[in-house]
């Protein structure tokens, strides 16, 4: 199962690198590096002990959040840092970041951490059953949106696709704050492959959420917004 996050992030990293080499060249590195990082990040780890939290790892989960919000800053930020960054990014069809999303398909990490013990069901259950769903489907989506189709279903998706990520990272927080007793602890999470998942897909997902509905909401639908 690492092999196959792994890899399915590695081909992330290489097929946007490709797409923004002659694009956006500040894009082109950053892709790499911040894959790179969490790589060492999620082979290092963050949380020492599967399914209990420990002395210390609430200072590890604020420095695992901060790391985790950096590239969302970071994409907020282009317009002022790289506004020819922000072109490229706006430049990508919505099909394209629509069909992206099919590597949540790695979301069945969170069943065999289940399986494994590892995992609260509540935590593994929703994020594992909203991410496949979210991977299955983005290919129809695509599709849709590649015919000038589906605004709305476009729209739905990607609201379905946020309470995804919003349901996984506020459990997790309710749990190491001590506002929801789960069980096991969810510190699995600061354990590989759940480490780049966080610290890469999840926050790729956030941002690819957020730019589709960006322009999905300021265009009528049947827009340019849909296909471009």
């Amino acid at each position: 199962m690492i092999f196959t996050v792994y890899g399915l992030a590695a081909a992330i990293v290489a097929g946007c690198t490709l797409f923004f080499r002659r694009r956006s060249r500040f894009l082109a590195v950053i892709f790499p590096l911040w894959f790179a990082l969490a790589v060492v990040i999620d082979q290092t780890g963050v949380f020492p002990v599967a399914g209990t939290w420990v002395a210390g790892d609430f200072l590890r989960f604020v420095m695992f959040g901060a790391l985790m919000s950096l590239p969302i800053i970071g994409y907020a930020a282009l317009p002022v840092l790289a506004p020819e960054a922000r072109a490229a990014l706006s430049a990508a069809p919505l099909w394209g970041l629509a069909g992206l999303q099919i590597y949540r398909i790695g979301g069945v990490a969170f069943f065999f951490a289940l399986q494994d013990g590892l995992m609260p069901a509540v935590l593994a259950l929703s994020a594992g059953i909203l991410d496949v769903f979210i991977a299955v489907s983005a290919l129809g989506v695509a599709y849709l949106l590649r015919r000038g189709l589906g605004h709305r279903t476009a729209i739905a998706w990607n609201l379905i696709g946020l309470t995804d990520l919003m349901i996984a990272i506020l459990l997790v927080a309710a749990s190491i704050f001590g506002l929801l007793a789960l069980s096991p602890a969810p510190s699995a999470i600061g354990q590989s492959p759940f480490v780049l998942i966080s610290l890469f897909q999840l926050p790729l997902a956030l941002i690819v959420h957020i730019e589709m509905l960006r322009r999905l909401l300021g265009a009528p639908p049947g827009g340019d917004a849909q296909g471009a």
